[in-house]
């Protein structure tokens, strides 16, 4: 067997060789990732026969808790007349849900899989791959549920319906590149991870998953790169309206370059990182 020696010199020192790498890995990527969803599905029904369930139950309590906040009129901050506010806490918080798990799928799955990459020379692209194919799977799964509560409340389906699938795959991209570029940093110091569990409890209050963003705080929508991309695909899946939210545009096209760029960072960092585990 041949043995692979990984120094953390810049593979940059060596262009030719690192494009070589590049493209050889890159050729074994959707074997490796389709055989490891394969494995990690039959491994997450075989284990855990509630394990949907369990997948559903907090964005639906979630939903319930909210839902009777603001029936009680204790929070406002909501228009009833575009769906009803059981619909629009749902839709909101299933959006968000897949967005939070693309962006922990990276650090998840490269974490989890420190023994193999130590040790046994794989394209540790493979590893996303898997991983964000269960993130599409559980989408697949909110998405019937989304089908089922719009039957529930009587809502119409408009054709914008059909746009759903671009934006929540631009939203996943997001997530993604985001947790990729956190990711050579959270294999080194654990902490990232239980610093980015507290970002997103506050990042959650302030997107209008439960709530629509008034005037006076559109100031939270600039910074918030998720706002336009998420109020955009809710008003696909509730109202019809296909006009993007502001931003929408702008925010895509960042997402793109940043996953782009947040791979490449992390197959720079490749060497170093694999030589610290």
């Amino acid at each position: 067997m041949k043995e692979t020696i990984y120094t953390p010199h810049s593979p940059l020192h060596t262009p030719r060789l690192f494009v070589r790498e590049v493209a050889h890995d890159m050729r074994l990527v959707h074997h490796i990732g389709w055989q490891l969803f394969r494995r990690n599905l039959r491994v997450q029904i075989r284990q855990n026969l509630l394990g949907y369930f369990w997948m559903l139950l907090p964005p639906i309590l979630t939903g319930l808790t909210w839902t009777y906040l603001g029936k009680n009129n204790i929070i406002r901050g909501y228009d009833s007349a575009a769906a009803p506010y059981p619909a629009f806490v749902l839709t909101g918080l299933f959006i968000w849900q897949g967005f939070v798990e693309a962006l922990n799928c990276p650090l998840q799955q490269l974490q989890g899989a420190r023994g193999t990459i130590a040790k046994v020379k794989v394209p540790h692209e493979a590893f996303i791959v898997a991983g964000m194919g269960m993130v599409l799977f559980n989408q697949a799964i909110r998405l019937v549920i989304l089908a089922v509560v719009l039957v529930w409340f009587q809502l119409p389906w408009h054709a914008s319906l059909l746009l759903v699938p671009v934006g929540l795959g631009l939203l996943l991209v997001l997530g993604l590149a985001l947790g990729w570029l956190l990711t050579p940093v959270s294999m080194l110091y654990a902490d990232v991870s239980n610093v980015l569990s507290m970002v997103l409890g506050f990042w959650f209050l302030i997107t209008p998953i439960v709530y629509t963003a008034p005037k006076s705080a559109a100031w939270l929508a600039v910074i918030n790169p998720v706002t336009p991309l998420l109020t955009t695909i809710r008003n696909w899946v509730l109202t019809g309206e296909v006009t993007p939210a502001p931003g929408f545009g702008l925010v895509a096209t960042l997402a793109v370059v940043l996953l782009a760029a947040s791979w490449l960072g992390y197959r720079l960092a490749k060497p170093h990182l694999t030589a610290r585990l």
